[in-house]
């Protein structure tokens, strides 16, 4: 991320750089032999005080422009940065080869060309009214880093982060804005595939309990908001302990993994979600589901399961599993919390145990 301190700090060097390459051009200052040159004394020498040389001001910021454009393009073509330079309309005067490859062309034909026409639709009003309101005003700013999209030249979208920042320049010179690119594409599909590690139960591939209890509340305060109605099932393997001490823990993990596949296939559409709740406990969440249509789902859910083999697991065809399951739905505000909805699904659960198990509870 290239932050405001991170600028001050390129200008910083683009200043010092100007002016070093005005010094070396013999602009004001002595030469080396001038400067290494003995002094004769004479009289006027003793007489008169000797003429000072004056040294560089190496942090002004009043710059010729031509030499400023000059140091810069330096600088930019040595710096392993996505970097170009837009006038105050926006259009690009200068680019390296690293911000021309984000933007998906060559140099030379991007010169003069619009750099927000390189920006997704998505973004584009933002920037031309910042640059609207920075022609009217000139105040030098600094925006971002800010994450955007852009569309390059054949049309295809790169994720990337810019920041904007002006250039300082002389008086009579005309304004630049120099901007800083991030290609974040890498970043993105690796932060996507944290996040999907950090939501997912490693053995059964179902969402984990962290991501079970944000999507819940998301569900609530969604049903709670459009007044619709929100149901959930908790589903519980019955005397899965005996499978486990009967068949060993192998083929136990096994087992949670076809129910776990039975569940995530039974769901009725992309909004719900199939959860591992924990050990051999699972539970889904149907937004805009009745207990009715809840009920449905979970009738389905245990037909699959009492009908699962586990001969390519070794085992004969006569084991079989079932589970309970409880089901809860809020409706007309007859929980206050998702965690009552929870408790009430747990309660239902519990029930279709005691009456027998290989069951579904409904809340009462």
């Amino acid at each position: 991320m290239i932050t405001s301190d991170k600028y001050q700090e390129f200008h910083d060097t683009l200043t010092r750089a100007t002016e070093l390459a005005k010094a070396l051009s013999g602009k004001n200052f002595p030469t080396p032999d001038q400067k290494n040159a003995p002094v004769t004394p004479t009289k006027t020498a003793l007489t008169s005080p000797p003429k000072t040389v004056s040294t560089p001001k190496i942090f002004e910021h009043t710059l010729d422009q031509a030499t400023q454009l000059s140091s810069l393009g330096f600088l930019m073509n040595a710096i392993s940065e996505a970097i170009f330079v837009v006038n105050d309309e926006g259009v690009i005067e200068m680019i390296n080869q690293h911000a021309a490859k984000l933007f998906g062309s060559p140099k030379e034909l991007l010169i003069g060309q619009k750099w927000t026409n390189f920006v997704n639709s998505a973004y584009q009003e933002e920037y031309q009214e910042l640059f609207a309101h920075w022609r009217e005003t000139f105040t030098p700013f600094n925006h971002g880093p800010k994450e955007i999209v852009l569309q390059r030249s054949d049309s295809s979208l790169v994720n990337a982060d810019i920041s904007l920042s002006c250039l300082p320049v002389g008086e009579n010179a005309k304004p630049l804005i120099v901007g800083v690119m991030h290609n974040l594409t890498s970043h993105k599909e690796k932060f996507e595939e944290l996040t999907r590690l950090a939501n997912t139960d490693k053995l059964t591939s179902l969402a984990n309990r962290h991501a079970f209890d944000e999507a819940l509340q998301n569900a609530w305060d969604d049903s709670r908001q459009h007044q619709h109605p929100l149901s959930l099932i908790l589903i519980d393997i019955d005397f899965f302990k005996i499978f486990n001490d009967n068949y060993g823990h192998i083929n136990g993990d096994k087992c949670l993994q076809k129910v776990a596949q039975v569940i995530n296939l039974a769901m009725p559409n992309r909004d719900c979600l199939a959860a591992r709740f924990g050990g051999e406990e699972f539970t889904v969440i149907l937004p805009n589901f009745s207990q009715a249509q809840a009920q449905r789902v979970a009738e389905k859910i245990q037909r699959q399961i009492n009908q699962i083999k586990f001969t390519d697991m070794g085992l004969t065809q006569e084991v079989k599993i079932s589970v309970s399951q409880g089901i809860a739905c809020e409706q007309q505000g007859q929980f206050r919390t998702a965690t009552a909805l929870i408790c009430a699904a747990d309660t239902a659960l519990y029930r279709a145990k005691a009456e027998g198990r290989n069951r579904i509870s409904l809340s009462l």
